[in-house]
């Protein structure tokens, strides 16, 4: 369990808010990991993984596909956040360029997205080290 997804799902209880993730390339990672909080059952509603190439949100294999290079990911999330004024639609999407092997970029789209969560349900502007700085090696 990440600190992260603890925070997530602190933040969550504490503003009475809810989650659900849908994933495709972490394959219920994300899931896995805010359901391993203590308080995951007051925040957490569910998941959807969807695994079919049409529908994925990045790419782990070891080729492209559809036009995108290997380690290409996009995370967001979407919903009141702070400053919505209560409406869905504060939506944020971060497109990644992650180096490494498949279990890697797999692990770090997991603390991507928990990272956007927490920064967006926290209102601040700081954001996950590791992706900045695979940005600025080559990706987005």
């Amino acid at each position: 369990m990440s600190s992260t997804a603890t925070d997530v799902v602190r933040s969550l209880t504490v503003k009475s808010g809810t989650l659900a993730v849908a994933e495709s390339l972490t394959g219920g990672l994300v899931a896995a990991e805010v359901t391993s909080a203590s308080k995951a059952p007051r925040a957490f509603r569910g998941s959807l993984t969807a695994r079919a190439t049409g529908l994925t949100t990045g790419v782990v294999c070891p080729e492209p596909r559809g036009g995108r290079v290997v380690g290409t990911v996009f995370v967001a999330g979407d919903g009141p956040f702070e400053g919505d004024s209560g409406s869905a639609g504060g939506g944020k999407v971060e497109a990644l360029r992650l180096n490494g092997d498949r279990e890697e970029i797999r692990r770090e789209s997991v603390r991507s997205v928990l990272a956007l969560l927490l920064k967006e349900l926290a209102g601040e502007q700081t954001g996950n080290e590791r992706a900045q700085d695979t940005e600025r090696n080559g990706g987005f």
